[in-house]
């Protein structure tokens, strides 16, 4: 599903370069549950942001399911997010003043979806993430955790090839982040292919593969035994 070969991502000019990614080469197949790991500063954030297209590489080649990336125009990259991936934020990113239901079939709307099978679509999701009941208030009205999984079903409503995940329990309580990580745990058991970005130990070894960073570099991808919840 996912193929990055040679990946450089380098700030600033030749005199005051910061080479943030140095020759990551990875290949992530389909119906994996993929952590990736590393100290703040590792590069964590700019490979992620990579593999989302919400950014290119300096250098290398990113192939996404048979697709390469690079090719793409700028014009079209949201198009192909769109279709391919749906994104879980640490900020869960929702619109303010808006109900639950609103911002989960904004990107059903966007793909051009009759209102009503949008709605009903997004309410089989909130009712299979246990946040049904919540459907009509506001997200100012709701605890991080709900809101969290609200992100969660958003990413659902797209039926994306990937689910990217940044930092998603990083504004949340740890009552709430085991219930987000058995989320993304049973998500990936119905066939969802799982990438999670984080700092936490923990966290990273819920995945069924960790790959660490250090200073831009890959310095391990190794298959764990992963910790159920």
């Amino acid at each position: 599903m996912i193929k990055l070969k040679d990946i450089y991502k380098i700030y600033g000019d030749v005199e005051n370069e910061v080479i943030a990614l140095n020759n990551i080469n990875l290949q992530i197949e389909s119906g994996e549950y993929v952590s990736i790991m590393g100290a703040s500063g590792s590069g964590k954030s700019s490979l992620m942001h990579i593999m989302g297209l919400l950014d290119k590489p300096t250098r290398g080649e990113y192939i996404l399911d048979g697709v390469n990336t690079i090719d793409i125009k700028e014009r079209e990259l949201s198009s192909v997010r769109n279709k391919y991936i749906g994104f879980v934020f640490q900020a869960f990113n929702l619109l303010p003043r808006t109900t639950v239901i609103e911002n989960v079939i904004l990107p059903l709307l966007y793909r051009g979806e009759n209102t009503d099978i949008a709605e009903k679509k997004a309410m089989e999701i909130l009712k299979k993430l246990g946040i049904d009941k919540r459907a009509y208030f506001k997200t100012n009205q709701i605890s991080g955790g709900q809101q969290q999984r609200v992100a969660i079903a958003r990413a659902l409503a797209q039926e994306p090839t990937l689910i990217l995940a940044d930092e998603p329990t990083g504004n949340v309580d740890s009552k709430s982040t085991l219930e987000i990580i058995k989320i993304l745990q049973d998500l990936n058991d119905e066939g969802h292919s799982i990438v999670i970005v984080t700092h936490e130990e923990d966290i990273g070894n819920r995945a069924k593969r960790k790959i660490m960073l250090k200073d831009g570099v890959l310095i391990e991808d190794k298959i764990i035994k992963q910790q159920r919840i």
